[in-house]
């Protein structure tokens, strides 16, 4: 398949969340509470390169907003990721010999450890900015795109300063949300709000310029690691569901999907149900997620949203939104527009 041809990503590296996991325990949310958005023990997720579904990324998320109350959530945890959180991508981007190989490296792997968003250099005359495309199954929130980024902004000061150097490579930072003091606070350089994508502008002097002493045999062991990881990494029962639902809500079934697998239905439900999900509750996770992000987009009718999330009719939508947002979704979609 071609780049444009690809399937949206639908999962993510488990660890990469830590750092926010931390910040919420440091806040006195409960381990218990926080483990039961994804199902799994904080133990679990740490295990080394454990990918999972995109929808429990969002979910937590959406879980560390109900709990905070603090919209600016994501740039707190963020800021936590340089110290806590390491990986092969954070290995090889301090490695690198300058932030255009460190940069090449992160569009290179990134989409593996975070299916949100695909990255991309774009080189417009001397300006450079590395921007981040949505390209997930489900749309990134605003916190997560601020953990992102804060992240990033300070793995590549950190390169700069292991260098030596006492210049920011970070001349500005885009993002789709409105921008804010806490913004300006948290990226220490200008920023620039409710633009099309995620972005940081970076210094063109900086870029190519050598910053890290030459160690080509480490930089090649660390990119024979990921390749393999990535090559060998198996999905999960659970990560096969979740492809097969948000191909298409509107038909999902469960009998289907284990009988295009030659799975028995009921050895495959013990298997997912060991995962700590049934078909049924996977199915209404995607099912609100899909919701929101379509009800934010504003450009299909109630009875057409119905129907590609698989509901018999638009009175069983009304149902579920309530329960899921507290509200009707036109209600929900007029709040969404004010805002």
């Amino acid at each position: 398949m071609t780049k444009s041809d690809q399937p949206p990503a639908n999962a993510f590296y488990a660890p990469t969340l830590l750092p926010a996991i931390e910040e919420l325990l440091a806040r006195g949310i409960s381990r218990e509470a926080i483990e039961a958005q994804f199902h799994r023990s904080l133990f679990d997720l740490r295990t080394p390169f454990m990918r999972i579904p995109l929808v429990l990324s969002r979910r937590f998320w959406v879980f560390a907003l109900e709990q905070t109350d603090d919209p600016f959530i994501g740039l707190a945890a963020g800021r936590r990721f340089v110290s806590t959180a390491t990986n092969g991508l954070t290995y090889l981007f301090d490695v690198a010999v300058s932030l255009e190989s460190a940069c090449d490296y992160f569009v290179r792997f990134f989409p593996f450890f975070n299916g949100h968003y695909r990255a991309q250099i774009v080189r417009d005359g001397d300006a450079i900015e590395l921007r981040l495309l949505d390209a997930g199954s489900l749309q990134a929130c605003a916190p997560i795109a601020d953990y992102i980024l804060v992240s990033l902004c300070s793995m590549l000061r950190r390169k700069l300063l292991a260098s030596g150097l006492e210049r920011d490579p970070v001349l500005a930072v885009t993002l789709v949300s409105p921008s804010s003091e806490e913004h300006e606070k948290a990226f220490r350089a200008p920023v620039h709000g409710s633009r099309e994508y995620p972005a940081i502008q970076l210094d063109p002097q900086l870029f190519t310029a050598p910053l890290t002493p030459g160690n080509q045999g480490l930089e090649q062991t660390l990119v024979e690691l990921l390749e393999q990881t990535r090559s060998h990494c198996e999905s999960t029962l659970l990560e096969q569901l979740s492809d097969y639902l948000i191909e298409d809500l509107a038909s999902a079934d469960w009998k289907q999907f284990c009988a295009d697998r030659h799975l028995v239905e009921r050895t495959a439900a013990r298997r997912l149900k060991a995962q700590g999900w049934s078909f049924s509750e996977l199915l209404d996770e995607y099912r609100r997620y899909r919701a929101e992000d379509l009800l934010q987009a504003g450009g299909l009718e109630l009875v057409q949203i119905s129907d590609r999330l698989g509901y018999s009719d638009v009175q069983s939508f009304n149902r579920a939104c309530l329960r899921w947002l507290g509200c009707a979704p036109g209600v929900y979609r007029a709040r969404w527009i004010k805002v």
